[in-house]
């Protein structure tokens, strides 16, 4: 980024080292979990944006940057945009069919992974196609796929391998696969041992298995990350730590910070900060709604379940519900907390 940052310096006419910049922004603050990246991504590729027609780089760019904000109608915008001036860009693609399936729109991003596939190849349409399948009941043709990318792919980069790796474990979770799930989550970290979402996703995993112990040291170097901050605070809680109190209290202090920069990255995680660490369930029930209504991964419903349990308003999850048995969702904890759900109401409908 430094010498990126020299050579544009020295041409600052030049849109290819702009993007190039921008985009190793945006790469490094994802990695490290650090969002003041995506201000300087802004920075760099701000003045292509204005005057002249963008070219479909920088639209791109500006699209990835907006999706990592969370600001996903713009982003959509922006890559519809890039697929009119070039509809062969397989990144665009891509992108769109990542954004598709954070919101819940699974049929148009297999749609978005058929467009990858012809553009890119089979290889990495097959690993975006089976993405998409362990998020609608498919997860075992998704391991398929995931498997076949993996070996039909000749000298993949080591981002790639972890990706598929990530994607991987995902769809182990979803079939309760659990020494699956961790193999290829540490094949990832391998490869990529500084990753924050890997780092997260797995110490998600380890939370979930009751390991908390295993969080601090996996993350204890990663604590300049939002999401990673808030595992080392949940495990810090579960291990009953005397200093447990004051990382809540610095966790409520960054969200207060991210809400003074008008930050809306982290609705997921404040709803787990208010139900988990505060025992407020009635916020994190209403952060959970209108996280949901912005995002609909797995782990977007299993927050609005759990609100909707300890608030005792299993009523508002039910379009969490309906959306769990249209899309087929396979995923054993999810599932526990809708049959959870389901019970509350029978006993409400019995009294």
């Amino acid at each position: 980024m430094r010498s990126l940052r020299v050579e544009l310096d020295a041409a600052p006419q030049s849109l290819d080292t702009a993007i190039r910049l921008a985009d190793s922004y945006i790469e490094y603050g994802r990695q490290i979990g650090d969002a003041h990246y995506a201000g300087y991504a802004e920075a760099v590729i701000g003045p292509w944006l204005t005057g002249a027609a963008p070219s479909a780089r920088v639209l791109l760019t500006e699209a990835t940057l907006l999706q990592y904000r969370h600001q996903f109608d713009a982003a959509r915008e922006l890559l519809q945009a890039t697929l009119r001036l070039d509809a062969g860009n397989a990144q665009a693609w891509l992108t769109l069919a990542t954004l598709d399936m954070v919101q819940g729109r699974y049929e148009t991003a297999r749609k978005d992974c058929a467009a990858v596939m012809s553009t890119a190849g089979l290889e990495l349409g097959g690993a975006c196609l089976g993405n998409v399948l362990s998020y609608t009941g498919q997860a075992r043709q998704s391991l398929a796929l995931l498997r076949q990318s993996a070996r039909s792919a000749d000298r993949v980069s080591a981002a790639y391998q972890a990706w598929i790796d990530g994607l991987t474990a995902e769809a182990a979770e979803r079939l309760g696969d659990w020494p699956l799930a961790e193999a290829h989550y540490r094949s990832a970290l391998q490869l990529l041992p500084h990753d924050n979402f890997l780092l997260v996703a797995y110490a998600d995993f380890l939370l979930d298995r009751g390991r908390p112990g295993e969080v601090p040291p996996l993350l204890a170097d990663h604590a300049q990350s939002d999401t990673a901050y808030l595992r080392l605070a949940l495990a810090q809680a579960a291990l009953h730590n005397p200093d447990a109190p004051r990382y809540v209290w610095m966790m409520a202090a960054r969200f207060e910070a991210l809400r003074q920069r008008g930050s809306e990255y982290f609705g997921r995680e404040e709803a787990r900060f208010a139900l988990q660490l505060q025992h407020d369930p009635q916020t994190a029930l209403e952060m959970a709604k209108r996280n949901w209504a912005a995002q609909r991964a797995p782990w977007d419903a299993r927050v609005l379940l759990e609100a909707a349990l300890a608030a005792h308003q299993p009523r508002a999850a039910d379009g969490v519900v309906a959306f769990i048995a249209q899309t087929r969702l396979e995923d054993p904890l999810v599932l526990s907390l809708a049959r959870q759900l389901a019970q509350a109401l029978q006993q409400a409908a019995n009294r």
